[in-house]
């Protein structure tokens, strides 16, 4: 008996030490409340989500401004010719520049390394580089219309907004005509992982890019086909590479007999010839001494720089790169994650549209072409094709999985 009573006073007294019924369902009740008002209001939270996202990131860019030498030369490109010397434009630009930041951000862009320096007290040097830059055509095309009005140094800027502007439209459009305007929390979540704030902050004309390659394949999906053609030539404009995407599209609607790939054809065929004239406009050096340059080794001038092919070259700065695109970049890991899933929702039977199927495989196959032809680590060249592909990911997981549902024996469908 009294080690009954013993046994009944220990369980009351782990009773007592326990959280009240109540308080232990609370995290349950908070979540589930939560849940229940986002998706009965997901569309109007999402989207103003969203765009709050996108207004923050655009905030931080203008009062912390990322003034790389990139952004020099991409504002020289824009001013050359207009010049009768190469030292009459070195001069312009980078008096431009001193009036435009801090005396300490001068001195880090000018003095920084060795290769800053001799940009800086080299005007030979610094203008053989530009044809690197001015092959970014429309990009440079834009700085030089926007300096005189917005100032030599805000013109990238005012780009962003507007590249930021045509990226949230066009992502929210997309979201809410495919019903997943509730999980823009999760796009936005991607986009910090894949460095879309970073990339936003930087005066390059990567944020243009994506927010053009991005429209491009949502306004696909949509069967919006003469639009999202048009945003893509307009994308190769402001990077040639991204004809490798019209590329591989045409060959992805070809393979899987979709029904517009005579029109990616003729995409494909107007972004080879934007690829071809901007080339030519900008005195390109051409793929190897490009290639040779960002991935194997900087030259402080390219004056008379062509250097010979080598494989071995190729081999060193191909692996070089992927060694840096896993350890100093996301993009890598985010690309295997996507093959991943997009290969294990094919395995469970959860079949996108051929339309999607189509997207997907291109934009993943190009991002594959891209580091082949030109190894190079920085995520900025391959997160414009990664994001909508993660975005069409989505959208497929969540019809497929809608779709299994309805097959489930006894489920009751729903009309």
């Amino acid at each position: 008996m009294a080690a009954d009573t013993g046994q009944i006073e220990r369980e009351a007294r782990r009773a007592s030490a326990m959280p009240p019924d109540r308080l232990r369902r609370l995290p349950g009740f908070l979540f589930g409340w939560l849940g229940k008002f986002w998706m009965r209001h997901g569309d109007m939270l999402g989207t103003f989500f969203f765009a709050g996202f996108i207004a923050v990131v655009m905030v931080v860019g203008y009062l912390r401004p990322v003034h790389s030498w990139d952004m020099i030369a991409y504002l020289a490109s824009s001013m050359n010719g207009a010049f009768d010397s190469p030292a009459a434009l070195h001069s312009h630009v980078w008096d431009s520049v001193r009036s435009g930041t801090t005396p300490e951000r001068f001195a880090a862009l000018s003095e920084g390394d060795s290769f800053r320096l001799r940009q800086f007290t080299d005007p030979e040097a610094f203008r053989s580089m530009l044809p690197m830059f001015e092959v970014k055509w429309l990009y440079v095309k834009l700085v030089g219309l926007l300096s005189p009005l917005t100032g030599p140094l805000n013109a990238g800027y005012v780009i962003n907004v507007a590249s930021a502007v045509l990226f949230a439209g066009t992502v929210s459009w997309w979201l809410l005509r495919t019903g997943l305007a509730y999980l823009a929390p999760l796009v936005a979540a991607f986009l910090m992982i894949s460095g879309f704030p970073a990339m936003a902050m930087a005066e390059t004309p990567d944020l243009l890019c994506t927010a053009l390659v991005t429209s491009s394949i949502l306004l696909f999906d949509r069967d919006k086909v003469a639009a999202g053609s048009t945003a893509l030539v307009f994308a190769v404009g402001v990077r040639p590479d991204m004809a490798a995407f019209a590329g591989v599209l045409l060959a992805a609607s070809w393979l899987w007999s979709h029904r517009r790939w005579p029109m990616t054809g003729v995409t494909f065929l107007v972004s080879v010839g934007v690829y071809l004239t901007v080339s030519k406009l900008a005195h390109h050096p051409g793929w190897w001494p490009h290639l040779y340059f960002s991935t194997y080794q900087f030259q402080e001038t390219l004056v008379d720089f062509h250097p010979a092919f080598s494989p071995v070259v190729y081999g060193v700065a191909f692996a070089w790169n992927v060694i840096r695109s896993a350890f100093e970049n996301s993009w890598l890991g985010i690309y295997a994650m996507l093959l991943a899933a997009w290969a294990l929702t094919h395995a469970a039977g959860l079949r996108m549209t051929t339309s999607r199927h189509v997207l997907v495989a291109a934009a993943l196959a190009a991002v594959a072409a891209k580091f082949i032809v030109f190894p190079l680590h920085d995520g900025r060249v391959y997160v414009p094709l990664l994001i909508p592909a993660a975005m069409l990911l989505m959208a497929g997981f969540r019809d497929g999985v809608k779709g299994a549902q309805l097959r489930i024996p006894g489920q009751t469908r729903k009309a």
